[in-house]
């Protein structure tokens, strides 16, 4: 009976969705060729093993650039390249480390982003968490010295978000007793090396590192029991000014409503300690593998659907921030822009941003091929990837969320290899994604024409979920006060 009552509730479900014009199906033969394609698997391990990490500007983020756009293209997709200026060029090679003193040895550490090449020598401070009390302690000693500050251990996504407001409230602080640098403790197990953006980004002007866990520890045990010790290193990056990056674009033409867009992105750079594979490799080949297929089979969605290969995401999200400047005379007509980029995990929902609209929106949306709700849309703004931009611009964006699975203990580290990659939810994933998007893109016009936010709209979102502290913490805080960044009215 439970079986009968099942299938009686999601004819009902059908039923209803028919009469509000959301009830299309999406194309068996679609998910049936992604089942079947072997090219996801493929492009990803080409991308990352062949490759490798490829940060905005490298050779091998060049490389990334030209492998997507031909395999696009091989793919007979219609593709195209956005250049976009970046602010800076910073790209660590070699650097050295040694600890000196009570103890000699030379412990794993990576820079972080925007620390200048050069030698940097001082004594090793212990601040512990780098709390107000524990610092006012040894505020004496900070002064052009180095700061070691201990961090919580990290093992899945909320810690990196801990970690992150960690770091820059540590750093605001650090920066006011005049440290020569800092060196935080780094917050995975196993000697796990990972790099993250300092709170200035691009502006960066303090030296930060990010030591070994049990190198940090063995220096703060040594502090504590009275030995002093110096930190010493010299840091090898590849620095410049303003270059020319490049997102790929591509897109499967609308019929009636071409002028629509359906814009959906994951980007293409990566730090280069691992080869970026979970951040955003995986997510790269999922939408390169849907053109191709969509393709392949002639499918004619009413609405165009774009895809967008980002650039420059980790240095903060300027490729995408790009494409809002250099379409705004679109941007009326982009009815939605998602983000992929949380990993392989398996897709549980999405991200609505702080829309109540979209919320409900896409609760109606998804019920032909998520009758049993299992799908959890969390209207939460998400600051910190491709959305950004488009929600800064007032329009309705969304962000997959993903379970867990491995992302965040190998989120921008060493260990974010091809082999970290869960395949078969990322199969999952694209056949899910593909469906979304086929179904937005075949909407009733009156159905999925939400308006674009104000300014006035947009900042009563940033009111409400208290944004301004994570807006800051990843520097793009001023781009939107003083109007350079989304929408002026």
């Amino acid at each position: 009976m439970g079986d009968v009552i099942k299938f009686i509730r999601i004819i009902l479900f059908l039923l209803v969705f028919i009469n509000v014009g959301f009830a299309q199906e999406v194309p068996s033969d679609l998910l049936n060729e992604l089942t079947k394609s072997e090219f996801l698997q493929k492009d990803l391990q080409e991308l990352c093993d062949q490759i490798g990490g490829r940060v905005t500007g490298s050779k091998s983020n060049e490389k990334a650039i030209e492998w997507a756009y031909s395999k696009l293209r091989e793919a007979k997709v219609k593709v195209w390249k956005q250049d976009f200026e970046m602010p800076v060029m910073w790209d660590e090679k070699a650097s050295k480390f040694r600890i000196s003193g009570d103890l000699n040895f030379r412990p794993l550490a990576v820079a972080k982003y925007q620390t200048m090449p050069g030698n940097y020598v001082g004594r090793l401070i212990d601040v512990g968490m780098g709390t107000e009390e524990e610092v006012a302690q040894v505020t004496e000693e900070l002064k052009d010295n180095f700061a070691l500050v201990e961090t919580d251990l990290c093992f899945d996504i909320d810690g990196l978000f801990n970690e992150y407001i960690h770091a820059s409230k540590v750093e605001a602080l650090l920066r006011e007793k005049k440290v020569k640098g800092i060196v935080f403790m780094a917050s995975r197990p196993q000697k796990l090396l990972y790099r993250f953006i300092p709170s200035k980004v691009t502006e960066n002007d303090l030296p930060q590192f990010v030591m070994a866990r049990e190198d940090a520890k063995r220096c703060q045990r040594s502090i504590r029991i009275g030995k002093q010790l110096n930190f010493l290193t010299t840091v090898k990056a590849e620095i410049g000014g303003k270059f020319t990056s490049s997102n790929i674009l591509a897109e499967i033409p609308g019929t009636e409503l071409k002028e629509e867009v359906i814009l959906i992105g994951a980007h293409l750079d990566s730090w280069a300690l691992g080869t970026g594979a979970n951040d955003n490799g995986c997510n790269v080949s999922m939408l390169i593998d849907i053109a191709r297929q969509l393709k392949k089979l002639n499918l004619k969605p009413k609405r165009t659907i774009r895809f967008a290969l980002w650039n420059g995401e980790e240095q903060g999200y300027f490729g995408s921030w790009a494409y809002t400047k250099q379409n705004q005379s679109s941007l009326d007509n982009h009815k939605m822009a998602m983000s992929v980029d949380i990993g392989s995990g398996e897709i549980i929902g999405f991200f609505t941003n702080g829309r109540e609209d979209l919320t409900s929106l896409m609760n109606t949306l998804v019920k032909p091929i998520d009758p049993d709700s299992s799908l959890t849309m969390i209207n939460v703004p998400i600051v910190g990837t491709d959305n950004f931009d488009f929600m800064l611009e007032g329009i309705p964006n969304l962000v997959a969320s993903h379970k867990p699975a491995s992302y965040g203990i190998n989120y921008h580290a060493s260990s974010d290899t091809y082999d970290k990659v869960d395949l078969k939810s990322l199969k999952q994933n694209t056949k899910l994604i593909a469906s979304v998007l086929w179904l937005y893109a075949n909407a009733d016009p009156k159905f999925i024409n939400l308006p674009r936010n104000s300014r006035k709209e947009i900042e009563s979102i940033f009111q409400k979920f208290d944004l301004e502290f994570s807006m800051r913490m990843f520097n793009v805080w001023d781009s939107w006060k003083n109007g350079q960044r989304g929408r002026v009215e």
